[in-house]
């Protein structure tokens, strides 16, 4: 039996309790004699039992108490202490927004409209900069430009993106990249994008992320628009943490010198981390013929292993 012990008394504490309901009120040598104690040992133990009302010591006798009114009493005490301290958690929530430690510089969206209502805001609002990371549209399939963005491209606003690596294999998408990237928009792609992020001049940035987990039959859309704080610092470093190892998208020219389109697309493909399986299937060919490929690309530039591909490819300003 464990009841006692659920209440935080100790199980030697719990042990005397039920022995003095077996056996009744005796004195503490009795008792002592019964648990195999010393009175020395046994007086903290029924202190214990003392400060819940559970035992009645009177001049050398120890007495068991009823435990339905000692522990209704306990019970009591301690739902006045937790309402106290939920009264106390409030009050000091509110001084904390208050204060320093919450500057309000968080607003938390109510779903995926509200978000793409703030999205399709960005581009008329900036001024100079926008960057975002990208790993697809969240709550549809289907594919979508977001509003104002060529017509910020045509203001000289300089647009950098970055999109999941996945976009290579999804010709619909990568045609609506070309599209953005042909009107001026600087796109990279990345192996694995965690959340979307939208930074607008500095001043505020829009992160958004899609649970995996369906409601129904929607996945739940978390957002959040993100003020100037350190917070915005730390996302503005992310992303350029990230556009420094994204692998660049351009435009069909060639800055390669000859270097054909597919070749370079290739390439592209090895940088941002699709697999040969993947390639193949992008480029409708077989796996061994990719993987020819790629022997024949790093044999023309000296490349032992695929990551030193990459790094060559880069030198050569073929990335």
């Amino acid at each position: 039996m464990e009841s006692l012990q659920a209440l935080g008394v100790s199980v030697g504490a719990e042990a005397i309790y039920l022995d003095l309901i077996e056996h009744g009120e005796s004195t503490k040598a009795e008792l002592a004699e019964r648990r195999g104690l010393i009175e020395t040992d046994l007086e903290p133990l029924l202190l214990e039992l003392t400060a819940i009302a559970l035992v009645e010591q009177r001049e050398d006798k120890v007495g068991p108490r009823p435990p339905q009114l000692a522990l209704e009493a306990f019970a009591q005490r301690h739902a006045r202490q937790a309402e106290l301290a939920r009264q106390s958690a409030t009050k000091l929530t509110e001084l904390w927004s208050a204060g320093a430690g919450q500057r309000r510089y968080l607003e938390i969206l109510p779903g995926f409209a509200a978000a793409r209502a703030v999205l399709d805001s960005a581009f008329g609002e900036a001024g100079e900069r926008v960057r975002a990371m990208t790993i697809g549209n969240q709550a549809t399939a289907q594919h979508r430009i977001v509003d104002g963005l060529f017509e910020a491209l045509e203001r000289g606003i300089v647009l950098e993106v970055i999109y999941g690596a996945h976009v290579l294999e999804d010709p619909e998408a990568l045609h609506k990249i070309q599209q953005c990237v042909d009107a001026g928009e600087q796109a990279r792609v990345f192996p694995h994008i965690p959340l979307n992020v939208t930074i607008v001049d500095d001043r505020w940035a829009l992160v958004s992320a899609r649970s995996e987990v369906r409601l129904g039959s929607q996945h739940t859309v978390a957002a959040v628009v993100v003020h100037q704080s350190p917070f915005l610092e730390g996302l503005v470093g992310v992303f350029d943490a990230f556009w420094r190892m994204a692998v660049p998208l351009s435009a069909d020219a060639d800055p390669g010198g000859g270097l054909s389109p597919e070749t370079k697309r290739l390439l592209t493909c090895l940088s941002a981390g699709l697999t040969d399986e993947s390639i193949a299937r992008e480029f409708g060919v077989s796996e061994r013929t990719i993987a020819r490929r790629i022997s024949r690309l790093q044999e023309t530039l000296g490349a032992q292993t695929r990551f030193q591909l990459g790094v060559q490819a880069s030198r050569q300003g073929w990335l």
